[in-house]
């Protein structure tokens, strides 16, 4: 054999090797990722298929799905069609080697139920650390396109749960790379339609890096119409809404095991029905007294509306609402004038860390802390002027 043809013998080799490297790829890296899956303690999983793209560092997986062990409810924990992950190549021309995640189509079940054994709501597992054990490199962004999240509880049936569907948003610099001089340097945004067409959106910033959460988190729900979550009222306060609307405007922040926010819910035109069964939970007939109180006493005459804003504050393990401070809330918007359409843009993780410095993650607030709270509060709830041309 001449010198020639051992050469051209051995690039053939070569070119067969890479040819049936090629070719077996899919196959290992399939069974790479379902082992992986598999060894998830609380959750297991399983992924239908693979497919490698090497000219752009990406491969695709199909038909993912991840289910709770010995879940009670007949609902996968999360799936999804496909799952694109690749190079961020945008971030490679700065110099960072990082990685994107593109979800299509997947859809979260959450399922809060009488038993940490029956829940279904993503605890026990790092969900992010889960996903880079799938690429060699770390996520700088994940995007959601076309999603479907519900939320179930203790006797609500599936067909029932709270929904929101063509969910799509994104999280970027995960790891950074722009160099905001932010805290929470992580952004988000999360758009969506809840209760068969009502607008949702979640925006804020987070550090992906903090040993406790940290983040600033808005959220507002808008044009809920009230009988469609009937089997919700009917099974916690035993009533029916024949009409209204709802509208719930929240923001949130949290640092150093802290956190400080609002919620803000907003009825229009409400119409409840109430059954003359007897209530026998103590605190849902707390609820439905309030309910009943704040729909036909405290109806803000001119703008037709109930509305209350609720602040809370405190530690992650201990949360504190301030009851007083709520029906004071709703005692301004009866006399006072409806609540502003708006976000407040009142919470910020200087809020948090300011104002909570001196509570301990780990221990109950003392008695001259719950004083100062009180204060706080009081101080919270004093008249503001109302939008203009309101009175």
């Amino acid at each position: 054999m001449t010198r020639r043809n051992k050469i051209l013998l051995g690039l053939g080799i070569v070119v067969v090797l890479l040819v049936a490297a090629r070719l077996a790829l899919p196959y290992a890296v399939k069974d790479y990722a379902n082992r992986k899956l598999a060894a998830l303690e609380a959750y297991s999983g399983r992924v239908g298929d693979i497919d490698i793209h090497l000219w752009r560092g990406a491969y695709s997986i199909d038909d993912i799905v991840i289910v709770k062990r010995g879940a009670s409810r007949p609902v996968p924990f999360f799936r999804a069609n496909r799952v694109n992950l690749s190079v961020e190549w945008h971030s490679l021309l700065r110099g960072s080697v990082v990685a994107t995640a593109a979800f299509i189509s997947p859809e979260l079940n959450l399922v809060q139920a009488k038993s940490e054994k029956d829940s279904q709501l993503g605890e026990g597992e790092d969900w992010h650390a889960r996903l880079e054990e799938l690429f060699p490199f770390r996520f700088n962004t994940v995007q959601v396109s076309n999603g479907t999240v519900r939320f179930l509880a203790p006797g609500i049936q599936t067909r029932d749960a709270i929904t929101a569907r063509h969910v799509n948003g994104h999280v970027s610099n995960l790891t950074n790379v722009i160099e905001t001089g932010k805290e929470t340097f992580a952004d988000f945004h999360i758009e969506g339609q809840v209760l068969d067409g009502a607008p949702a959106r979640v925006s804020g910033s987070i550090d992906a890096f903090a040993k406790q959460p940290t983040f600033d988190v808005n959220m507002e729900v808008k044009k809920v119409q009230l009988p469609k979550v009937n089997p919700w009222l009917r099974e916690y306060i035993k009533a029916d809404a024949e009409a209204g609307k709802f509208e719930l405007y929240m923001e949130m922040a949290a640092a150093d095991g802290k956190f400080k926010g609002y919620a803000k819910p907003i009825l229009e035109d409400v119409d409840i029905y109430r059954s003359g069964e007897p209530e026998k939970n103590p605190l849902k007939r707390l609820w439905e007294g309030f309910m009943d109180f704040a729909a036909n006493v405290l109806e803000n005459k001119e703008a037709d509306q109930v509305a209350a804003r609720i602040p809370f504050t405190g530690t992650l393990k201990n949360p504190q609402t301030s009851l007083f401070a709520t029906i004071t809330s709703v005692l301004r918007n009866a006399f006072v004038s409806a609540f502003a359409r708006s976000l407040e843009g009142s919470i910020t993780l200087r809020d948090v860390k300011k104002n909570l410095a001196g509570i301990d993650p780990n221990k109950e607030p003392d008695k001259k802390k719950k004083e100062e709270k009180k204060k706080d509060d009081k101080k919270d709830d004093e008249p503001r002027p109302g939008p203009p041309g309101k009175s």
